[in-house]
């Protein structure tokens, strides 16, 4: 390992320069699925509050992001909705989760990919005529901006970046590499990329070499952090227990 860095760090290390409030964080993860569960307890413990949540939705009621909300960390989300946890629903019905405006999901990683790829923003002609309405989120500080290509109207749409990203993948080496697996694949490889400091949560920390080239989801240059989060054996009973918990699972006989 002399010749490389090596990453691997506590969660205390890694994530210590969050600020205690005001921080802009993205987070990968897909209603509730593959989520960066350590790095999610840790922001409660430490209560690290007034929290702009850029994510493509809020989370799973009763788990993981939605703890969030109901610890009343979350200032402003960036996403498609707030409607897959009660406790996100709960906070913006009471106006205390500022949302400027929400967007399609295909629209939201589109501004996500742009960010990543330091592209300046995307044209998409999803919404034009509906999301422009002006009653529709009177929040807004300007008008959406909206241009005509090919005689299609577009919304210009801005890219997403966050000075600092938590993502959960399967494994990573002590460089950073990192292998996703199954539901991992969602949102977190483009949010890895598209973050100043990115931080990711693994189940398994192996040497480098183990990794196959074409399995690396996210290349080492991207990230910055490596964490030893929950095995995937823990992580399957606390999905586990939490959809029997919700009826969405049946007891085994």
């Amino acid at each position: 390992m002399s010749k490389f860095t090596n990453k691997v760090k506590s969660i205390d290390e890694a994530l210590r320069c969050i600020p205690k409030s005001g921080a802009t964080i993205m987070m990968g993860g897909f209603v509730g699925a593959a989520e960066p569960t350590c790095c999610i307890e840790w922001l409660i413990k430490n209560q690290i509050n007034e929290i702009t949540l850029i994510t493509n939705e809020p989370g799973l009621s009763g788990f993981g992001r939605a703890m969030l909300y109901k610890n009343g960390l979350v200032r402003e989300l960036i996403s498609s909705h707030v409607g897959t946890t009660q406790e996100s629903t709960d906070e913006y019905l009471q106006g205390s989760l500022k949302v400027e405006q929400f967007y399609p999901m295909g629209t939201w990683i589109e501004k996500v990919r742009a960010g990543a790829m330091g592209l300046g923003g995307v044209l998409v002609p999803v919404g034009v005529g509906i999301l422009d309405d002006p009653e529709l989120f009177p929040d807004l500080k300007e008008p959406k901006q909206i241009i005509e290509v090919n005689g299609i109207k577009c919304f210009v749409e801005a890219a997403l970046r966050a000075p600092v990203g938590l993502v959960k993948a399967w494994r990573a080496d002590e460089t950073g590499n990192l292998e996703y697996r199954h539901t991992s694949v969602n949102c977190n490889p483009m949010v890895a990329m598209a973050c100043d400091y990115t931080v990711a949560e693994v189940e398994e920390i192996v040497p480098v070499g183990t990794i196959p080239p074409e399995r690396v989801g996210t290349p080492a240059p991207f990230v910055q952090a490596v964490v030893k989060g929950l095995s995937l054996e823990q992580h399957d009973d606390i999905y586990r227990q939490h959809w029997l918990k919700i009826g969405k699972l049946t007891p085994e006989k």
